[in-house]
Protein backbone atom coordinates (compact mmCIF):
# COMPACT_ATOMS: atom_id res chain seq x y z
CA UNK A 1 0.00 0.00 0.00
CA UNK A 2 2.86 2.39 0.86
CA UNK A 3 4.46 1.75 -2.52
CA UNK A 4 1.20 2.53 -4.29
CA UNK A 5 0.55 5.78 -2.39
CA UNK A 6 4.07 7.13 -2.19
CA UNK A 7 6.17 5.99 -5.15
CA UNK A 8 9.74 7.14 -5.34
CA UNK A 9 9.01 9.46 -8.24
CA UNK A 10 6.39 11.36 -6.24
CA UNK A 11 7.93 14.37 -4.36
CA UNK A 12 11.20 12.50 -4.00
CA UNK A 13 9.88 10.48 -1.05
CA UNK A 14 10.88 6.89 -0.53
CA UNK A 15 8.45 4.64 1.33
CA UNK A 16 9.62 3.06 4.53
CA UNK A 17 10.49 -0.60 4.45
CA UNK A 18 9.16 -1.94 7.72
CA UNK A 19 10.17 -5.44 8.73
CA UNK A 20 7.33 -7.89 8.77
CA UNK A 21 6.76 -9.52 12.13
CA UNK A 22 4.51 -12.40 12.85
CA UNK A 23 1.94 -11.56 15.53
CA UNK A 24 0.80 -14.51 17.59
CA UNK A 25 -2.94 -14.29 18.25
CA UNK A 26 -4.47 -16.25 21.12
CA UNK A 27 -6.41 -19.27 19.92
CA UNK A 28 -10.18 -19.19 20.24
CA UNK A 29 -11.65 -20.67 23.42
CA UNK A 30 -12.84 -23.72 21.54
CA UNK A 31 -9.19 -24.64 20.74
CA UNK A 32 -7.84 -24.01 24.24
CA UNK A 33 -7.38 -26.88 26.62
CA UNK A 34 -9.70 -27.06 29.63
CA UNK A 35 -7.06 -25.57 31.93
CA UNK A 36 -6.52 -22.61 29.58
CA UNK A 37 -10.25 -21.90 29.36
CA UNK A 38 -10.54 -21.88 33.14
CA UNK A 39 -7.56 -19.54 33.49
CA UNK A 40 -8.98 -17.09 30.94
CA UNK A 41 -12.32 -17.08 32.71
CA UNK A 42 -10.64 -16.38 36.06
CA UNK A 43 -8.70 -13.51 34.53
CA UNK A 44 -11.93 -12.09 33.03
CA UNK A 45 -13.74 -12.34 36.35
CA UNK A 46 -10.86 -10.58 38.10
CA UNK A 47 -10.94 -7.73 35.58
CA UNK A 48 -14.70 -7.30 36.08
CA UNK A 49 -14.32 -7.35 39.86
CA UNK A 50 -11.67 -4.64 39.74
CA UNK A 51 -13.80 -2.43 37.49
CA UNK A 52 -16.85 -2.73 39.79
CA UNK A 53 -17.35 -0.46 42.86
CA UNK A 54 -15.64 -1.64 45.98
CA UNK A 55 -18.89 -1.57 47.99
CA UNK A 56 -22.54 -0.78 47.38
CA UNK A 57 -24.88 0.56 50.07
CA UNK A 58 -27.98 -1.62 50.14
CA UNK A 59 -31.30 -1.24 51.91
CA UNK A 60 -30.07 -3.48 54.72
CA UNK A 61 -27.04 -1.23 55.16
CA UNK A 62 -29.29 1.85 55.36
CA UNK A 63 -31.22 0.25 58.21
CA UNK A 64 -28.05 -0.70 60.09
CA UNK A 65 -25.34 1.45 61.56
CA UNK A 66 -23.12 1.18 58.49
CA UNK A 67 -25.20 3.74 56.67
CA UNK A 68 -25.06 6.31 59.46
CA UNK A 69 -22.06 8.09 58.01
CA UNK A 70 -23.74 8.48 54.63
CA UNK A 71 -26.90 9.79 56.27
CA UNK A 72 -24.89 12.21 58.36
CA UNK A 73 -23.12 13.54 55.28
CA UNK A 74 -26.46 13.88 53.52
CA UNK A 75 -27.80 15.88 56.45
CA UNK A 76 -24.81 18.19 56.31
CA UNK A 77 -25.39 18.76 52.61
CA UNK A 78 -28.93 19.98 53.28
CA UNK A 79 -30.82 16.78 52.54
CA UNK A 80 -34.27 16.17 53.90
CA UNK A 81 -35.25 13.57 56.41
CA UNK A 82 -35.03 13.06 60.15
CA UNK A 83 -32.05 14.64 61.84
CA UNK A 84 -29.85 13.11 64.51
CA UNK A 85 -32.28 14.10 67.27
CA UNK A 86 -35.23 12.50 65.45
CA UNK A 87 -36.83 15.73 64.17
CA UNK A 88 -38.46 15.38 60.73
CA UNK A 89 -39.19 18.80 59.12
CA UNK A 90 -41.58 17.17 56.65
CA UNK A 91 -43.82 15.61 59.30
CA UNK A 92 -46.95 17.45 60.54
CA UNK A 93 -46.63 19.14 63.94
CA UNK A 94 -47.80 17.20 67.02
CA UNK A 95 -50.46 19.85 67.74
CA UNK A 96 -53.35 21.44 65.90
CA UNK A 97 -54.86 24.90 65.52
CA UNK A 98 -57.31 24.20 68.34
CA UNK A 99 -54.41 23.46 70.69
CA UNK A 100 -52.82 26.82 69.84
CA UNK A 101 -56.08 28.66 70.47
CA UNK A 102 -56.52 26.88 73.80
CA UNK A 103 -53.02 27.93 74.90
CA UNK A 104 -53.77 31.66 74.36
CA UNK A 105 -55.26 33.37 77.47
CA UNK A 106 -58.92 34.31 77.13
CA UNK A 107 -58.37 38.02 77.78
CA UNK A 108 -56.27 38.17 74.60
CA UNK A 109 -59.40 37.43 72.55
CA UNK A 110 -61.32 40.42 73.94
CA UNK A 111 -61.59 43.30 71.40
CA UNK A 112 -61.44 46.68 73.11
CA UNK A 113 -62.25 49.50 70.64
CA UNK A 114 -61.14 52.21 73.10
CA UNK A 115 -57.75 50.64 73.51
CA UNK A 116 -57.47 50.21 69.74
CA UNK A 117 -58.33 53.88 69.14
CA UNK A 118 -55.75 54.79 71.77
CA UNK A 119 -53.08 53.12 69.65
CA UNK A 120 -54.31 55.06 66.62
CA UNK A 121 -54.11 58.41 68.44
CA UNK A 122 -50.66 57.58 69.83
CA UNK A 123 -49.20 56.66 66.44
CA UNK A 124 -50.75 59.67 64.68
CA UNK A 125 -49.29 62.01 67.33
CA UNK A 126 -45.83 60.46 66.82
CA UNK A 127 -46.13 60.86 63.04
CA UNK A 128 -47.07 64.54 63.37
CA UNK A 129 -44.32 65.14 65.94
CA UNK A 130 -41.67 63.64 63.66
CA UNK A 131 -42.84 65.74 60.73
CA UNK A 132 -42.77 68.92 62.84
CA UNK A 133 -39.30 68.13 64.17
CA UNK A 134 -37.92 67.49 60.70
CA UNK A 135 -39.41 70.70 59.37
CA UNK A 136 -38.02 72.61 62.33
CA UNK A 137 -34.49 71.29 61.97
CA UNK A 138 -34.47 71.28 58.14
CA UNK A 139 -30.98 69.79 58.03
CA UNK A 140 -29.48 67.21 55.68
CA UNK A 141 -28.20 65.45 58.76
CA UNK A 142 -31.70 65.17 60.22
CA UNK A 143 -33.61 64.20 57.08
CA UNK A 144 -32.15 60.63 56.76
CA UNK A 145 -33.01 59.99 60.41
CA UNK A 146 -36.51 61.33 59.80
CA UNK A 147 -37.01 59.08 56.78
CA UNK A 148 -36.14 55.96 58.75
CA UNK A 149 -38.21 56.94 61.79
CA UNK A 150 -41.23 58.09 59.82
CA UNK A 151 -41.13 54.99 57.63
CA UNK A 152 -41.28 52.88 60.79
CA UNK A 153 -44.31 54.83 62.01
CA UNK A 154 -46.03 54.48 58.63
CA UNK A 155 -45.62 50.73 59.04
CA UNK A 156 -47.27 51.07 62.46
CA UNK A 157 -50.26 52.74 60.77
CA UNK A 158 -50.35 49.91 58.26
CA UNK A 159 -50.46 47.35 61.08
CA UNK A 160 -53.44 49.11 62.67
CA UNK A 161 -55.25 49.06 59.33
CA UNK A 162 -54.23 45.41 59.01
CA UNK A 163 -56.05 44.68 62.28
CA UNK A 164 -59.10 46.51 60.93
CA UNK A 165 -59.07 44.29 57.86
CA UNK A 166 -58.88 41.18 60.02
CA UNK A 167 -61.73 42.40 62.24
CA UNK A 168 -59.56 42.31 65.35
CA UNK A 169 -59.62 46.10 65.80
CA UNK A 170 -63.15 45.97 67.22
CA UNK A 171 -66.42 44.06 66.92
CA UNK A 172 -67.97 46.91 64.91
CA UNK A 173 -67.54 46.25 61.17
CA UNK A 174 -68.29 49.88 60.23
CA UNK A 175 -65.70 51.22 62.66
CA UNK A 176 -63.15 48.78 61.30
CA UNK A 177 -63.89 49.83 57.73
CA UNK A 178 -63.74 53.59 58.39
CA UNK A 179 -60.54 53.46 60.46
CA UNK A 180 -58.92 51.04 58.03
CA UNK A 181 -59.68 53.26 55.02
CA UNK A 182 -58.33 56.38 56.75
CA UNK A 183 -55.12 54.75 57.98
CA UNK A 184 -54.27 52.93 54.76
CA UNK A 185 -55.17 55.88 52.55
CA UNK A 186 -52.75 58.05 54.54
CA UNK A 187 -49.88 55.78 53.43
CA UNK A 188 -51.25 55.31 49.87
CA UNK A 189 -52.48 51.72 50.33
CA UNK A 190 -55.93 50.91 48.85
CA UNK A 191 -57.63 49.38 51.86
CA UNK A 192 -60.41 47.42 50.18
CA UNK A 193 -58.20 45.84 47.52
CA UNK A 194 -55.61 44.91 50.12
CA UNK A 195 -58.28 43.46 52.45
CA UNK A 196 -59.61 41.15 49.72
CA UNK A 197 -56.19 39.95 48.57
CA UNK A 198 -54.98 39.54 52.15
CA UNK A 199 -58.00 37.41 53.03
CA UNK A 200 -57.26 35.19 50.02
CA UNK A 201 -53.65 34.97 51.20
CA UNK A 202 -54.70 33.64 54.61
CA UNK A 203 -57.18 31.20 53.08
CA UNK A 204 -54.36 29.69 50.98
CA UNK A 205 -51.40 30.37 53.25
CA UNK A 206 -48.29 28.57 52.02
CA UNK A 207 -50.06 27.17 48.93
CA UNK A 208 -47.65 27.14 45.99
CA UNK A 209 -50.31 28.00 43.40
CA UNK A 210 -53.12 29.86 45.23
CA UNK A 211 -51.28 32.01 47.75
CA UNK A 212 -51.60 35.73 46.98
CA UNK A 213 -48.33 36.80 48.58
CA UNK A 214 -45.97 33.89 47.88
CA UNK A 215 -45.30 32.78 44.31
CA UNK A 216 -42.23 30.53 44.18
CA UNK A 217 -40.98 29.38 40.81
CA UNK A 218 -39.63 25.90 40.05
CA UNK A 219 -35.94 25.97 39.20
CA UNK A 220 -36.59 24.76 35.64
CA UNK A 221 -39.07 27.59 35.01
CA UNK A 222 -36.76 30.17 36.58
CA UNK A 223 -33.86 29.13 34.35
CA UNK A 224 -36.10 29.37 31.28
CA UNK A 225 -36.86 33.07 31.95
CA UNK A 226 -35.02 35.67 29.92
CA UNK A 227 -32.72 38.11 31.68
CA UNK A 228 -35.16 41.04 31.44
CA UNK A 229 -37.95 39.07 33.12
CA UNK A 230 -35.63 37.91 35.90
CA UNK A 231 -34.46 41.46 36.56
CA UNK A 232 -37.93 43.04 36.55
CA UNK A 233 -39.39 40.36 38.79
CA UNK A 234 -36.63 39.58 41.29
CA UNK A 235 -34.09 42.44 41.27
CA UNK A 236 -34.60 45.46 43.53
CA UNK A 237 -36.27 47.93 43.31
CA UNK A 238 -38.63 46.59 40.63
CA UNK A 239 -40.68 44.24 42.90
CA UNK A 240 -41.33 47.20 45.21
CA UNK A 241 -42.69 49.23 42.30
CA UNK A 242 -45.03 46.40 41.32
CA UNK A 243 -46.69 46.22 44.75
CA UNK A 244 -49.10 49.16 44.20
CA UNK A 245 -50.33 47.64 40.94
CA UNK A 246 -50.95 44.35 42.76
CA UNK A 247 -53.10 46.16 45.34
CA UNK A 248 -55.07 48.22 42.82
CA UNK A 249 -56.06 45.16 40.80
CA UNK A 250 -56.60 42.19 43.16
CA UNK A 251 -56.84 38.72 41.65
CA UNK A 252 -60.01 37.80 43.52
CA UNK A 253 -62.38 40.80 43.60
CA UNK A 254 -65.62 40.53 45.53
Amino acid sequence: MARLLLPQCCCGLTPLHLPRRAVALPPPPSLLPSSGVAASRRALSLRVAVAAPARLVTAEDEGSGSGSSSRASAGQDGGEGPSADGFDPGAPPPFGLADIRAAIPKHCWVKDPWRSMGYVVRDVVVVLALAAAAARLDSWLAWPVYWAAQGTMFWALFVLGHDCGHGSFSNNAKLNSVVGHILHSSILVPYNGWRISHRTHHQNHGHVENDESWHPLPEKLYRSLDSATRKLRFALPFPMLAYPFYLVRPNNPE
